[in-house]
């Protein structure tokens, strides 16, 4: 269950309305189907066989927005109160029931729906309508539930406020959304949330979950006249009754500044415009802006976020938004990043997005940084926006956007998971999926006079309203940046395809020369190519006073070759639609690329010069140690993440399983090129694994990596086994902060060990909504709204470990839980029905995560290069599915034996 602070990434949704006018007839997308069903509820289908799998969403109107203010939270608390059992299913059993098939039971809440979700085997679908009927329609709210679930969710809250994006967020919103529902928290505040009751609750239900406010979507391997059948049968007595979409917005703020029209339908971010000019009716809003305010807190870095007020989704302007976006700051070649973070160096990361939901939106650049250089971020921000038009772009920048938002947009399709969310999304906001084409459509007709009418429109100081978090009271103050402000940017006055699904083939392993191998794994589903290449060494290269260069040397890897510098790198990769991305692991290095096959003649070619012959840039290694010791500062800034830096130094001394991955800011600060070039000597001559998943073309393929297998080849590092810390207890502190986060170590052998498959199956039985611990922690207990299950295995060692974030008067109960757990593992057993979830759940888990070509080329060549087989992972939960009560329950007395266990714990 998860509710969304802000909106979904414009890669899963985009929306826009059908009125646009389009060149030619647009094709409808093979293998959709739509229907409505008498009572109104729309049922869309999309049959896709690729995968035996099935992905189902419910979208309901039933928003935060569409609440009272006195009732805030409800949507959020409802979702969460679903999951608490009916007169059919117990507390729990909903979930149970979905992952006991090798299924995920989920839901979210946003601004303008709540979406349901279940993905499970394509043979169960059956199973997940039924699932989402009964816990929705037939919700038993129990009282003592709903106490304890009230309590989670103002312990959600507690946790929210412990990061800095989401506390940020919400400041923003409750002023550039104010006197509108936009403005509150979708979660509610404590105040509401304490107040509803279980007639509120359903209630609720009866207004809000009318078919009429409801799309259901299938895609994956079903028949669409089957779930006709059956949807009818579930939701078939239905009916609509009261009020299904209004939205209350004060007049005031029904439009835009200075004439400026538009309207809105939908729920996420980006979309596309209604071409009909004069659309009225959205919720444009803001405070007396400009507003700009400075808080500071117990942060190590800067949080800058920026926005200004656009109208809703359906606004004329609002696919231009997206593309000026993008251009402003959607990737590295971004104007930006190219300026504050390539040239200047004054932010650790940098963005922007347009934000476009159903009745409201803002324009908005978020940014890290050093206290230090706010005041010249804020005056170059100034400069830039004051003076923005199509031509502070580069020639290239508006077409490398439109290719890289088409490609945003199909890369959705990817999973059925993606490919429900989007078509559903499309359904619900605009009544057709085929919406996409249109909105494609108006992405390439986008010229520079369109932006340029945009920018004059929407780009303007008088409404904006800026947060920024510091830890520092060194900082400029507010008036003087709204002087800067003023004196920089004047107000001023205004007018205002789908390709077929051809099959997937055998997969091939040559062995090109002992310790040089190429898997090829052909799938034409897609037109795309995806390319890993996995190297034996890693951390393993490294002496101890190296901790952190071998993932230095992955962040600068890819920023230059021989031909290319860093920006004609990201250059190149924005205009072919191209993705790369280097790694280090404890034992393993590796590349990965993906790309649209009709590139494939170059994107070779740059793949391997890019092995061969990589710059190492002074300038660019720079710029990567920079990033390095933010990332570093910002998992010290997370409770999990300080916990997890300091467990593996704390597990493993003088060991590389015990290096801080990515270093410390004073080592990562030294490091020379010569580092960087040292390292790179030792490492690119080890054994290697090429995988290639997707439409390949074999010769290719083979002429690269024959050029690539030149040479003589080193030895793998053989890892020596480790020895794990006499000390058993580990305290740190994370001042200023609600939660204390605990993790509770049990020692395990590493992945060669034959009894691997059994602990990933323990891992799947503790973990989970239904697992044992969710189960008893969260749900019996109300101790935490967080607790899950975490396995780490490498080659010679792994553990197993339980997590809880909770409060700080818990701490003793949480550990007792945690031991409670075990000990009724070990007296009672497991019951089967348990084991029989865990063991679908693995299948099921597997299978979701191998629909990505890039996924399955990763998959390939880590288990090659292992010295595992190709089918490794999936023999593995074979032999897990064979795993019996007996065998597991002797897995339990070996290795979760309390007086073995660490204790690591991050207090406030």
């Amino acid at each position: 269950m998860a509710n969304s602070p802000s909106p979904i990434d414009r890669s899963s949704r985009s929306t826009f309305p059908l009125q646009a006018p389009v060149a030619a007839p647009l094709p409808a997308s093979p293998g959709t189907q739509v229907h409505v069903l008498a009572n109104g509820l729309t049922v869309l289908v999309h049959e896709d066989d690729r995968f035996p799998l099935v992905s189902i969403r419910l979208f309901v109107r039933a928003g935060s927005v569409h609440e009272a203010q006195k009732q805030a939270g409800i949507s959020h608390l409802l979702e969460h109160m679903v999951f608490k059992g009916t007169p059919r299913r117990v507390q729990g059993q909903a979930a149970a029931d979905i992952e006991s098939l090798g299924g995920e039971l989920n839901a979210a809440t946003g601004f303008d729906a709540t979406m349901y979700i279940v993905d499970l085997p394509a043979e169960h679908w059956a199973m997940g309508l039924d699932v989402i009927q009964d816990m929705i329609f037939n919700a038993s709210f129990d009282p003592e539930e709903l106490e304890s679930e009230r309590q989670v969710i103002l312990a959600e809250m507690d946790q929210g406020d412990d990061d800095p994006h989401r506390r940020i967020f919400k400041s923003v919103q409750e002023r550039i959304w104010a006197g509108t529902p936009y403005a509150r928290p979708i979660i509610g505040v404590p105040e509401t949330v304490r107040s509803i009751t279980r007639d509120d609750l359903a209630a609720y239900v009866r207004s809000r979950y009318q078919p009429g406010n409801m799309v259901l979507v299938l895609c994956g391997d079903v028949r669409p006249e089957k779930v006709l059948e059956q949807a009818r049968e579930l939701f078939g007595r239905l009916t609509n009754h009261g009020d299904r979409h209004s939205v209350h917005c004060p007049a005031a703020l029904l439009s835009a500044p200075n004439g400026a029209q538009g309207g809105a339908q939908g729920d996420a971010k980006n979309v596309a415009p209604n071409v009909a000019k004069g659309v009225s009716g959205d919720c444009v809003s803001g405070g007396p802006a400009p507003h700009i305010a400075i808080h500071q807190g117990p942060w190590q870095k800067a949080h800058f976020f920026l926005a200004l007020p656009i109208p809703g989704l359906r606004d004329v302007h609002s696919v231009g938004l997206d593309v000026l976006a993008h251009m402003l700051g959607g990737d590295r070649t971004s104007l930006l990043y190219r300026e504050f973070k390539y040239e200047q160096g004054l932010v650790d990361t940098i963005s922007a997005s347009a934000t476009s939901l159903d009745q409201a939106g803002m324009l908005s650049i978020q940014a890290q940084l050093d206290p230090a250089n706010i005041q010249a971020l804020w005056t170059g921000l100034m400069n830039m926006l004051a003076d923005l038009t199509p031509e502070a772009f580069s020639p290239e920048a508006l077409n490398r956007a439109k290719l890289n938002m088409e490609d945003g947009l199909f890369q959705a399709k990817e999973t059925f998971s993606g490919m429900a969310s989007k078509l559903g999304y499309f359904q619900f906001h605009e009544h057709s999926f085929e919406a996409e084409q249109v909105y494609l459509h108006m992405i390439k007709t986008m010229d520079a006079e369109q932006l340029r009418d945009v920018i004059r429109v929407h780009v303007r100081p008088e409404r904006l309203v800026c947060s920024i978090f510091t830890p520092t009271p060194e900082t400029p103050a507010e008036e003087d940046l709204r002087d800067t402000l003023t004196r920089k940017w004047p107000s001023r006055t205004t007018a205002v395809a789908t390709a077929p699904l051809v099959g997937r083939h055998q997969p091939e392993i040559i062995h090109l020369a002992p310790g040089r191998t190429v898997v090829l794994l052909p799938d034409t589903s897609l037109p795309y190519t995806a390319l890993t290449m996995c190297w034996n060494g890693g951390d393993l290269l490294l002496p101890p006073s190296d901790q952190g260069l071998s993932e230095l040397t992955a962040r600068v890897w890819t920023k230059g070759t021989r031909s290319k510098n860093a920006v004609q790198v990201q250059d190149f990769l924005a205009d072919r639609a191209a993705r790369v991305a280097a790694g280090a692991g404890l034992e393993q290095l590796y590349l990965n690329v993906h790309f649209p096959a009709r590139f494939r003649p170059e994107m070779l070619t740059f793949f391997e010069e890019l092995v061969q012959e990589p710059a190492w840039l002074p300038e660019e290694l720079a710029r990567a140690k920079q990033e390095q010791c933010a990332a570093i500062v910002r998992a010290e800034d997370s409770p999990v993440g300080l916990a997890l830096r300091h467990t593996f130094p704390f597990l493993f001394s003088e060991h590389p399983y015990g290096y801080q991955r990515s270093g410390g800011t004073d080592a990562v600060t030294g490091f020379s090129r010569e580092h960087v070039l040292s390292f790179w000597e030792r490492q690119k001559d080890r054994p290697w694994v090429l995988a290639a998943c997707g439409n390949l073309d074999r010769d290719a393929l083979l002429t690269m990596a024959g050029n690539l297998a030149r040479g003589d080849v080193m030895a793998a590092p053989t890892p020596r086994y480790p020895r794990w810390s006499e000390e058993r207890k580990l305290s740190l502190q994370l001042k200023d902060r609600n939660q204390t986060h605990i993790l509770v170590v049990f020692p395990l052998p590493g992945l060669g060990s034959e009894q691997t498959p059994g602990l990933n199956l323990l891992r799947e039985v503790l973990a989970g909504q239904s697992g044992m611990l969710f189960r008893e922690l969260r749900d019996v207990r109300g101790l935490a709204y967080s607790v899950t299950a975490l396995l780490w295995q490498e080659t010679l060692a792994g553990f197993l470990a339980f997590y809880i974030g909770t409060s700080p008067d818990n701490e003793e109960a949480a550990v007792q839980g945690f031991q409670d757990v075990v000990r009724d593992l070990i007296d009672r057993g497991l019951p089967e029905t348990d084991l029989d979830r865990a063991k679908n759940l693995l299948w099921g888990d597997y299978q979701r995560s191998r629909q990505r070509l890039i996924a399955r080329a990763h998959e390939a060549a880590e288990n090659l290069s292992r010295g595992f087989t190709l089918d490794h992972s999936q023999d593995m939960i074979e032999q897990a599915r064979q795993t019996t009560p007996h065998d597991l329950a002797a897995l339990v007395r070996e290795y979760l034996q309390w007086d073995q266990a660490y204790l690591i714990k991050v207090r406030p």
